[in-house]
């Protein structure tokens, strides 16, 4: 009896163990996001333009090293809250009628991508960013499944401004406890999941930077996982979106931006630092955020903000490095959406930036990077891939099924050379009657009343001059990307029997999309597909 029970013990204990390694080597996860950057600026790709290639980004470029680069790699939408439904939950948010800001949210019956780790074992944390408007789970991180999170809400805050008193001065100006497009003011940490929070604080931070905040969280969470469970990190970056006209001391000097601090005698900072005592923020965004005036030195204060993401990044990478557990983790590294205009990110060869369904608008930088499972120093241009790509990816790297429902596909057979090709057809809407379909080399798009953008040039020194605004012709465009990567001639005229195939698909894509919504209660009754 004895022999038999410590049989039966010792049967136990190996299980466990083997439970326990089983744990231990599935693959850890890190999402990186960066918001609004530019299509060529990282130094590692042949159009960078000089700037970058003489300061370098280091730690993107260490993920393209020992990654894939997809140069046709695209987010779901040209601005931030759609395109980051679509990332976490791998299907078109389209299909609960999230077209653009305000609309749709995210859907509470959609499964996310923390919610099936969560039920995998793994560990999960949001850090940075999150900007899921509308519906009944917007806000905090923890109702899309992540176990815990730290960052704000919005799509806009301060990158210094991060305390109590920089919240009573901004609601002294507005007139209340009204926020307007530049949000201050602490940062969230919450702990719990769906909609118990067992811990929630806001925390404050004097004389800090949100890129360096983020990044130390993000190192925390790294370090105080055990080999008990895997994680699951997203780490979402303000840099390198709207206000990058306040920049970091270090990395503004280093880049030779402009960087002048409190003024104690007169009382204010100086340009183009808002101060709440002078004028609202919205004013003052206005001006300085959408070329109301050319800041000289606005590209340069987007680099000195670039920077710090890059560090940020090569930072993290050592941690998983020190750790022992950088070749067991999956990277992604994406931008939300394309380059913004305004804070002078460069989208070299694509035409437009972000707010159109142009290249620049959707096409993104994005990277693969698991070294030692994956392949190393590739550049894929043919494989048309999506952020939606990202949950299947995922879980096929685990060995799980896909839900059958979800609109992206794995990566992972392109990775691993099985095939070529990913998504035969792409598709994309603004609006019922605004919308873009891209096949093979083709993209279709039809424009319903284009604003005028305005663009800056760049005089001999790097400093910031007014360019001409630019403007997108109504109706239906057809380009060929592979001869005219830039859009620059529609062959719409040239190919009718194309463009009828080309509208069926859209069309018939259409059909399944629910129509915009903008308040929480349709969810019932619209019907979703």
């Amino acid at each position: 009896m004895k022999k038999l029970i410590s049989l039966l013990l010792q049967a136990i204990l190996i299980l466990t163990l083997s439970f326990s390694l089983l744990k231990a080597t599935q693959p850890n996860v890190v999402v990186i996001v960066a918001d609004d950057l530019g299509y060529a600026d990282m130094s590692f790709l042949p159009q960078a333009p000089a700037d970058i290639k003489k300061f370098g980004t280091p730690g993107i470029d260490r993920l393209a090293k020992t990654g894939t680069y997809f140069a046709n790699g695209y987010s779901t939408s040209s601005i931030c809250s759609p395109s980051r439904a679509g990332l976490i939950t791998g299907r078109y948010q389209q299909r609960w009628g999230n077209y653009s800001y305000g609309q749709g949210g995210l859907d509470p019956s959609e499964l996310t991508i923390p919610e099936a780790l969560n039920d995998m074992g793994y560990a999960t944390s949001k850090i940075g960013k999150t900007h899921m408007n509308g519906g009944p789970k917007t806000y905090p991180p923890t109702l899309h499944g992540f176990e815990e999170a730290f960052g704000y809400q919005g799509g806009t805050w301060d990158y210094i401004r991060l305390s109590e008193k920089d919240v009573e001065a901004y609601n002294n100006k507005e007139g209340g406890n009204k926020r307007g497009h530049q949000v201050v003011g602490p940062l969230l940490k919450v702990v719990g999941r769906g909609n118990k929070i067992d811990k929630g604080e806001y925390v404050s931070y004097e004389n800090r930077l949100t890129t360096d905040i983020f990044t130390e969280e993000a190192i925390s969470f790294i370090e105080r996982q055990t080999n008990e469970r895997p994680f699951y990190l997203h780490l979402s970056h303000l840099a390198v979106h709207q206000p990058t006209y306040i920049v970091n001391e270090k990395w503004a000097k280093k880049v030779g931006a402009r960087y002048v601090p409190w003024d104690r005698n007169a009382k204010k900072w100086s340009y183009p630092y808002w101060e709440p005592s002078e004028e609202k923020s919205t004013v003052f965004h206005q001006r300085w955020g959408h070329m109301g005036e050319i800041d000289p030195h606005g590209r340069r204060c987007y680099l000195a903000n670039l920077l710090a993401l890059d560090d940020g990044i090569n930072r993290v990478l050592d941690a998983l490095k020190e750790k022992g557990i950088l070749e067991n983790t999956l990277v992604f590294f994406i931008s939300d959406n394309g380059g913004t205009a305004t804070t002078f990110a460069d989208n070299t060869p694509l035409r437009g930036s972000k707010y159109m369904y142009s290249e620049g608008g959707i096409r993104i930088p994005f990277i693969v990077s698991m070294p030692g499972t994956l392949p190393q120093g590739e550049f894929n241009t043919q494989a048309l891939v999506s952020t939606m790509d990202i949950f299947p990816t995922i879980l096929d790297l685990i060995g799980k099924p896909s839900p059958s429902n979800l609109d992206g596909k794995s990566i992972l057979p392109i990775l691993k050379g099985e095939k070529k090709t990913q998504h035969e057809w792409l598709a994309w809407a603004k609006s019922r009657t605004e919308w873009v379909i891209r096949k093979g080399k083709w993209k279709l798009s039809n424009n319903n009343g284009w604003n005028k953008y305005n663009y800056a040039k760049f005089n001999e020194n790097g400093d910031v001059e007014r360019g001409d605004p630019v403007t997108y012709p109504n109706g239906l465009q057809l380009f060929n990307l592979e001869d005219d990567i830039g859009e620059t001639v529609n062959l719409a005229h040239e190919y009718p029997n194309l463009i009828e195939n080309l509208k069926e698909i859209q069309s018939s894509w259409a059909a399944e999309m629910a129509d915009p919504i903008k308040s929480k209660d349709k969810y019932a009754s619209r019907n979703k597909k």
